[in-house]
């Protein structure tokens, strides 16, 4: 720490050590979004961003050291990954019907890769199931908000915002508005690069994301 960030710094530290007294403490609670440990109609708003499909990020590699640190063990990481919605093991996988748009989209990718195509189903079933839960415990009236980024599986946009509506239009939610946020290319976590190349992947699906409104409706 250099003398002249001190000053910068330092309120950040008062604010750890001497916590403001009437500040809401934080309830933090592990749980599984397709199951989630919260009662029917008891939260007032969610705000989540869900992973993109078939794990298009490696989110173990970038989470790996962190959840050494909350004490998961080394051996059990392989396990973790495999459980992480977007994963890729779909043997047994118990699928949900999806919706004619959505099952469309799947059906093009299996046409080209079947186990893609299989991949990209497994993850829209999870995100049905996740929606749903969204859906009971949100109070009547009030609204999750999702922020969500599309990727390619084969050359074929998954179209994920679109599918993330049609999905929870059907559960019963309202979808007053999709909005886009444009990503800077030079300040995220994972840069692709200063010139953007068409021919990247990882370009092609980290250029925007989209800000979905589900609203449920009053009784």
């Amino acid at each position: 720490l250099l003398e002249s960030d001190s000053d910068r710094i330092q309120p950040y530290l008062d604010g750890l050590l001497k916590p403001d007294p009437e500040r809401i403490e934080p309830c933090i609670v592990l749980g599984d979004a397709q199951g989630l440990p919260l009662d029917n109609e008891s939260i007032d708003l969610l705000v989540t961003s869900p992973p993109y499909a078939s794990n298009a990020i490696d989110y173990m590699r970038a989470h790996k050291f962190s959840l050494v640190w909350m004490d998961y063990a080394i051996g059990d990481l392989g396990q973790r990954r495999k459980e992480y919605i977007g994963g890729e093991a779909v043997t047994g996988f118990a699928f949900e019907v999806l919706p004619s748009r959505t099952e469309g989209i799947v059906a093009g990718v299996s046409g080209q890769d079947k186990k893609r195509g299989g991949v990209l189903r497994r993850y829209y079933s999870e995100m049905t199931r996740t929606l749903r839960e969204m859906f009971r415990v949100l109070k009547p009236g009030k609204a999750a908000i999702v922020v969500v980024g599309s990727s390619m599986m084969r050359g074929r946009d998954t179209e994920i915002h679109s599918c993330l509506v049609e999905i929870g239009q059907g559960i019963g939610f309202q979808v007053p508005k999709v909005g886009v946020r444009s990503l800077d290319r030079n300040r995220r976590m994972m840069p692709a690069g200063l010139e953007f190349d068409p021919q990247s992947q990882i370009q092609q699906r980290m250029y925007k994301e989209y800000v979905i409104g589900f609203y449920k409706p009053k009784a």
